[in-house]
């Protein structure tokens, strides 16, 4: 069906990219639904503020977002059980997505796992082939690939 000057078209059909805000709004609500995937968030957020930064988490399609000495950072968060590098490759594309709808673009993205990549090559390729920056909880706290950069515990 074509609309015309004379039919009203839906939201979606005027602005296509509210359909697609709308897709990733679900799905971050979905995601938000899991208490590992909340823990880590909220534990990245607690690692941000004790390096004397200002995370903001009230966004509908980021996780979290900062400004640190690397500049605005993206942090997208998986949750329980998603740490093969399927899971991560699918992490990278919301990162890109989310990433693709704020107002000024990320100077860095990170993707943040709720404990180590199960395998240990992924991490690295991820960086690697996409430029993602890969964190994940341990015991001790944090690990991955400039993890005090990304934490902003130090001056890029």
């Amino acid at each position: 069906m074509t609309t015309t000057a004379a039919d009203p078209a839906t939201p979606e059909e005027a602005d296509p990219s509210a359909s697609f805000r709308h897709l990733l709004e679900t799905s971050v609500a979905a995601d938000r639904t899991c208490k590992t995937h909340e823990a880590v968030r909220f534990e990245l957020m607690a690692a941000l503020l004790r390096a004397d930064r200002q995370p903001k988490s009230d966004s509908p399609v980021a996780d979290v977002c900062c400004v640190t000495g690397d500049g605005h950072v993206l942090y997208e968060v998986l949750g329980a059980g998603l740490s093969t590098y399927a899971d991560l490759r699918s992490g990278v594309a919301r990162l890109h997505e989310v990433n693709h709808t704020l107002p000024t673009p990320a100077d860095r993205l990170c993707l943040v796992l709720a404990g180590p990549p199960t395998e240990e090559w992924s991490a690295a390729t991820v960086h690697g082939v996409f430029g993602i920056h890969v964190l994940w909880r341990t015991p001790q706290g944090w690990a991955g690939r400039d993890v005090e950069t990304a934490l902003g515990t130090v001056q890029a």
